[in-house]
């Protein structure tokens, strides 16, 4: 996997675009080796999964450099080549974090609002500027933005496509807290660390009903069946003596 390194430490799973020389833009292949990472987190029971661009840049979204102007399947690339690997990252059942610094653009946005955080440095910048080629955005654009930040903000970046500082993106919802540059590799381990340790039975339930309940009836009915389960677990056993014990918990993901 050239442009995509997986690594696992401990029970973090780590997955980077690496090609800082194309403001880690995704290759065909790319977008492919992402979607196989993404299913490799899973396969290797990661409690957290931690998505990131290697330099400057998160990522450009899809190279451009492959496209040659009416000649190009679309809908063979998006569904068959870049969506499959949105649906890998989007059901990977524990938290997954997008750490956000510079470009984060196109189907790079498309990438980090397919995960359940975006954590974004101070340099970061988004946008979706697919109508400045005469293209309409994909990469789940549509569906992920009006879900994080409503129908109304999500069609001014749509229709714009024009870019969002850190601050903005914050402002909007976008993403869920901005660092200094210089502090952010520390505080994203810091985040990313403590949900790998966390109480990993109880995140994956709160994240299922966070992504698939439709309506409030439904949505207490899940949260108490779901609830009764993680009781169950011995995390919550741990979590609750520790608590009485006055002590902090060492939870196990189970």
């Amino acid at each position: 996997m050239a442009g995509i390194e997986y690594a696992l430490d401990g029970d973090l799973a780590s997955i980077t675009v690496n090609r800082p020389e194309r403001r880690n833009a995704l290759t065909s292949q790319d977008w492919v080796d992402l979607g196989r990472a993404a299913n490799t987190a899973v396969a290797d029971r990661a409690r957290a999964v931690l998505l990131r661009g290697a330099g400057s840049s998160f990522s450009a979204g899809f190279d451009i450099s492959e496209i040659t102007p009416g000649e190009v399947d679309a809908l063979e690339l998006v569904d068959g080549i870049v969506n499959p690997a949105l649906l890998a990252i989007r059901q990977i059942p524990v938290p997954t974090v997008a750490a956000v610094e510079g470009a984060c653009v196109g189907g790079g946005l498309g990438i980090a609002a397919a995960c359940d955080v975006i954590l974004a440095s101070e340099t970061a910048k988004f946008a979706v500027p697919y109508t400045q080629i005469g293209i309409m955005a994909d990469a789940g654009a549509h569906l992920f933005l009006r879900e994080a930040i409503g129908y109304q903000r999500a069609a001014d970046l749509i229709f714009s496509g024009r870019m969002l500082s850190a601050q903005d993106a914050l402002t909007l919802g976008l993403c869920a807290q901005v660092s200094d540059a210089a502090a952010f590799e520390q505080e994203v381990d810091a985040y990313v660390g403590a949900l790998a340790k966390g109480p990993t039975q109880a995140l994956v339930r709160s994240k299922s009903i966070l992504r698939s309940v439709q309506s409030v009836e439904e949505g207490l009915a899940v949260e108490a069946r779901l609830q009764a389960e993680v009781f169950e677990t011995q995390d919550a056993y741990e979590g609750i003596t520790a608590f009485l014990q006055g002590r902090k918990p060492v939870f196990k993901g189970e």
